[in-house]
């Protein structure tokens, strides 16, 4: 039978792994149930004994990847939260998107009503004080009515004058502000208006007015001028007698747009 020198070995192990020497222990033949204690509480103790500890390297190791976990979860969170959080608009503002340009437009420069949400979609419209340009006063006869629409290669400058040029008369003369005047030819589209040009060429302003009449529409806004600003089409309706303060309007207009742009 193989009990006895299995029990034995099993014993002598078990020393071993306490760290005692090993003894030969002599075991009868006849117990074989003793054997099998033996060595399920051999099994037992080895189950019982804690781990090793780790070595310090590789505890180190674990520990920065613990960190660079904990990191990784903080820094994806912030990104959704900052992503998906709800951003309040402010109550004086209304959102607007003219072409590919995103805009906020201070309630009070357009006119609406205090409760109308409405989103302006396509073109903004804007009633601007003179000289201030702020919000335009209700009966206000120096006001600009500013309209932002999508560009259009029939307001591109250089458009606008060669059209322009097929109807005006020869006669040239000068005007306050540096700009000089042309008429148009009778019969033609634009017959009745003037054209107001900065020197030399014409492409920094080009307005329209109509001529001064006394059956002259009964209107505050004559004269109208349009050009590209930041993506944009820029057309200003404004009153003929600021017509020599065309280059503060234009200016006043460009940083009002600007300052809106998101």
């Amino acid at each position: 039978m193989v009990y006895g020198p299995l029990r034995a070995l099993c014993f002598s192990r078990s020393l071993a792994i306490e760290g005692q020497p090993p003894v030969t222990a002599s075991v009868s033949p006849d117990q074989p149930g003793s054997v099998a204690a033996d060595i399920a509480g051999l099994i037992r103790s080895r189950l019982k004994r804690p781990p090793p500890p780790l070595p310090r390297a590789d505890a180190a190791l674990a520990g920065a990847a613990l960190a660079i976990m904990l990191l990784g979860a903080a820094a994806t969170g912030a990104g959704l939260y900052a992503v998906h959080r709800r951003v309040e608009p402010d109550a004086g503002l209304q959102a607007a998107r003219v072409g590919e340009v995103a805009l906020a437009v201070p309630q009070e420069l357009t006119g609406a009503e205090p409760d109308d949400q409405v989103r302006l979609v396509g073109m903004t419209r804007l009633r601007l004080d003179w000289p201030n340009l702020g919000p335009a006063q209700p009966g206000s006869r120096s006001r600009l009515l500013v309209t932002l629409s999508p560009p259009d290669k029939v307001n591109e400058p250089a458009t606008q004058l060669a059209t322009y040029a097929r109807f005006l008369t020869p006669t040239v003369w000068s005007n306050p502000g540096g700009l000089v005047v042309r008429s148009f030819r009778k019969g033609s589209p634009y017959e009745g208006d003037e054209l107001y040009v900065s020197v030399p060429d014409g492409r920094g302003f080009a307005a329209r007015c109509p001529l001064e009449s006394a059956t002259a529409p009964a209107l505050d806004e004559l004269c109208r001028v349009t050009f590209r600003h930041r993506g944009m089409d820029v057309n200003i309706r404004f009153p003929r007698a600021m017509i020599a303060e065309w280059e503060l309007m234009i200016g006043g207009v460009r940083r009002t747009i600007d300052r809106m742009i998101r």
